[in-house]
C-alpha cells in the first residue's frame, strides 16, 4: 500500500516587488524539496496586510513512499 505525505512551506514575502533575493530564496526552497523527492502540487497567495502590501506564499508539497 502506498503512503502519501503532505507538507507546507510558508514563504513570507514583503511588498509586491519581485526581487532577486526573493527569486533566489524560492529557487533554493524548490531545489531542496525536489532533490528530496517532493512534488509541488499547489500554491496559494494570501494578502495579509493591504496597507503595506505584505503577502504570504504557500507552497503545498506531496511525497509518495
Amino acid at each position: 500500500m502506498a503512503y502519501v505525505e503532505n507538507d507546507l512551506d510558508i514563504y513570507y514575502a514583503v511588498g509586491n516587488a519581485n526581487t532577486q533575493r526573493q527569486e533566489n530564496e524560492l529557487a533554493a526552497i524548490m531545489k531542496k524539496r525536489n532533490s528530496a523527492g517532493w512534488k509541488l502540487i499547489s500554491t496559494s497567495i494570501a494578502i495579509v496586510d493591504t496597507k503595506n502590501q505584505f503577502s504570504n506564499l504557500y507552497l503545498f508539497w506531496e511525497k509518495n513512499y
